[in-house]
């Protein structure tokens, strides 16, 4: 402030300097009044211009006074003796005046259209180089060494809300709370007095971060507008650097289970081969008999457990199928009853101690469409997972219901509980909900298998648990039939 008030006043000093020059040598010259005019026109323009308005109007008084003291009869009096004279002093005054303003007006317009320029190039930079950054290092640092550079400010910060992350940059020290404090409260501020401006940071309806930037030099290089362009060009930044990493941890992600589907897929194939000679062994010893009480057990053991190896190998196949979108459904129109029936008779061995009930719900008569096969073995993953967890010699329900878009199968069990954040991830593959491990032995294939044959129903698969009735798995398939895939 007090740098440019000695500066106004060197300028007005020169201009009294001008015209006590102009006046001299327009006398020396014994110059008109018309002419000493014309003389002080000029250089008053150029100061209008070149310094401002007041500089201007100091330079048009002093001009007219002394066109009036040297120039105009009598000489060296602030009088005038022909009436016309006035008129023509106070014409001269005037458009000095108005021409004063104008070019006052024009110069404040240029200096506004370059700083406007100025703030569109620098704009320009810096979204061009936050596209050209290093996806590798932090975006935030990178954002806030870049716009200090650009914007030559005192200090910036960034709070990456994603990334619970702070970034500054700059001459001035700045409190992270303070920043994310912005974050919280949404907060859009600025405080002109101290140089400080407060942005949230929006990328659409949500908020992604916050920026605090500070600009305390007399000649301040930024504004509002600047800010609010600057935080903008962050926002879109970080929400891009977030959908970079989303997409890339996305594939990685499908990278990581297509080769686990084609190890499993393979591994399970390997299995099989010899697990199915195993079964035609011990079926084949079974047959010749002649074996003692305690062989047969044994042999009859060594049967039923190839068996269950040989059916986990196809749940392995089927997981690793579906997850590669090769589950391939045959509907058809089928009877719910006799289908149940086939159900029943198959979890038999499943339910061991368990009391399975039957409740068909207005189906009785009913029919389904839907892969015979691929639905068996879904309602047998749900009973043998009921069983599992169920209560020793508790029941275990089975019920049919037709909505009017769906039928639904319910398997219920007493006994076990599954909190509502795990009731969808137990449908993930190879997922196991804390502390399952310790109730009953399992992989997590299972409930992801009934998840992919009821997705290639078209159809879909939830959970509702309580901690004293027990817990529901359902499975609803639609009514239309299903063109196989």
């Amino acid at each position: 402030m007090r740098h440019g008030i000695i500066a106004r006043g060197l300028r007005i000093l020169a201009t009294v300097l001008i015209i006590a020059t102009l006046t001299s040598v327009a006398y020396e010259c014994h110059a008109k009044a018309f002419v000493a005019g014309f003389l002080y026109l000029l250089p008053i323009v150029f100061i209008a211009f070149g310094w401002g308005w007041l500089e201007a109007t100091v330079a048009s008084v002093l001009a007219a006074a002394s066109l009036d003291y040297f120039f105009t009869a009598p000489v060296f009096r602030f009088t005038m003796a022909d009436s016309q004279d006035w008129v023509a002093l106070g014409g001269f005054e005037a458009v000095v005046l108005v021409v004063s303003r104008l070019a006052g007006r024009l110069t404040h317009h240029a200096a506004m259209t370059n700083a406007q320029r100025e703030r569109v190039e620098k704009l320009y930079l810096v979204s061009r180089d936050i596209l050209l950054m290093d996806r590798g290092r932090d975006l935030c640092a990178q954002l806030a060494k870049l716009v200090v550079q650009v914007f030559a400010v005192d200090g910036i910060a960034f709070w990456d809300a994603r990334e619970a992350q702070f970034s500054s940059f700059g001459v001035h020290a700045i409190n992270p709370e303070e920043v994310r404090a912005i974050y919280l409260n949404q907060s859009h501020a600025d405080d002109l007095t101290n140089g400080v401006f407060k942005r949230a940071l929006m990328a659409g309806a949500h908020c992604v971060g916050a920026l605090y930037l500070v600009d305390r030099a007399s000649d301040r290089h930024i504004g509002p507008i600047s800010v609010d362009a600057i935080a903008s060009l962050s926002a879109i930044a970080m929400e891009r650097a977030h959908s970079f990493l989303a997409e890339s941890l996305a594939e990685a992600a499908r990278r990581n289970e297509q080769l686990r589907s084609t190890v499993i897929d393979g591994l399970a194939h390997a299995f099989k081969t010899p697990l199915a000679t195993i079964e035609t062994a011990s079926s084949g010893l079974l047959e010749m008999g002649n074996l003692r009480h305690n062989q047969t057990e044994l042999i009859s053991l060594i049967n039923q457990q190839a068996v269950a190896l040989a059916e986990l190998a196809t749940q392995v196949l089927q997981t690793a199928r579906a997850s590669q979108e090769q589950l391939a459904v045959d509907c058809q129109s089928m009877p719910i009853k006799s289908f149940l029936e086939s159900c029943i008779e198959k979890s038999r061995q499943v339910l061991a101690e368990h009391t399975l009930n039957l409740c068909l719900d207005g189906v009785s008569d009913g029919r389904v469409y839907a892969d015979s096969r691929l639905l068996q073995m879904a309602l047998l993953q749900f009973l043998d997972n009921a069983s599992k967890y169920a209560s020793p010699g508790s029941p275990i329900g089975l019920r049919v219901t037709a909505t009017d878009t769906e039928t639904w199968f319910c398997v219920h069990n007493i006994g076990s509980y599954v909190e509502p954040a795990e009731q969808w991830r137990i449908f993930e593959r190879f997922y196991r909900a804390p502390g399952s491990e310790y109730r009953a032995s399992g992989t997590g294939i299972g409930l992801a298998v009934a998840r992919q044959i009821a997705v290639a129903h078209h159809g879909r698969v939830w959970i509702e648990s309580d901690i004293h009735s027990g817990t529901s798995f359902f499975l609803a398939v639609p009514h239309v039939s299903v063109p196989a895939h």
